[in-house]
């Protein structure tokens, strides 16, 4: 597992947000050199298990391995740094204070509280100093307002923006302006850039990456399962073109 370093910004990486972490998916990932892939364990069905057997086969490459965790609990944060996964997504956080127990909660003493478990994460027990980097997912009104003291925080490593749940909750704090959503991920983009940290945002299909960086975010993520259900739905409506064709 290699050190945890922040993915360096600017670089304009490319990677894949799965719940389904499959050995051929891994394989074709490793293959193909792609930067990232962050594995979806928050509301899934995505196992512990899983996201170590995730870690162990892409470890020595140049992928990096994030997990977005269920939660915030601090046996949550031991279980998945525990798995020698390069990065942890911080869901639903609020303020820098959660981000700081999160430290604490992944680092081995005497810096920090987590255990001192023999797993691949600590090269079966031969290194107790390696360590997940955080990233805050910024998708909570909150986390938005906090986003210049998160920044500013000593424990920040780069941060992401979940569009998706930012715009329900924008519109639960009665910000409902046609350009509300657009102005917030703008704004948490722009000043993690300007900090000189990493920033991520999903991507809506791989043809829309180019999107993401031009908004000056350093990492755009695309959805597996939702591109290959796309390609599958194109396969679909073309055979079914074929066919009506034929008679």
């Amino acid at each position: 597992m290699p050190d945890p370093v922040s993915a360096p910004a600017g670089s304009r990486q490319v990677g894949l947000i799965t719940a389904d972490p499959t050995p051929t998916l891994l394989s074709l990932v490793s293959h193909w050199n792609i930067d990232f892939v962050v594995l979806d364990a928050e509301q899934t069905t995505l196992t512990l298990q899983q996201c170590a057997d995730a870690a162990q086969r892409l470890a020595g490459t140049r992928v990096q391995v994030a997990v977005r965790v269920p939660d915030l609990a601090e046996m949550t944060l031991v279980a998945f740094a525990n798995t020698g996964v390069d990065e942890l997504v911080l869901p639903r956080v609020r303020h820098p204070g959660e981000l700081e127990r999160a430290r604490r909660a992944t680092t081995f003493g005497p810096g920090g509280s987590r255990p001192r478990q023999v797993s691949f994460a600590s090269a079966f027990g031969a290194d107790y100093s390696r360590r997940p980097r955080l990233s805050v997912l910024f998708e909570t009104v909150e986390a938005l307002d906090n986003v210049a003291d998160f920044v500013a925080s000593e424990f920040f490593e780069g941060g992401w923006v979940g569009p998706t749940d930012l715009a329900d909750d924008l519109r639960v704090h009665g910000r409902t302006g046609a350009d509300a959503l657009d102005a917030a991920v703008q704004r948490v983009v722009d000043t993690i850039a300007s900090a000189g940290h990493s920033a991520g945002l999903p991507a809506s299909n791989l043809a829309s990456t180019s999107a993401v960086h031009a908004r000056g975010a350093d990492r755009a993520a695309v959805y597996w399962e939702r591109e290959v259900a796309s390609m599958i739905a194109q396969l679909a409506t073309s055979h079914l073109g074929l066919r009506v064709d034929a008679a």
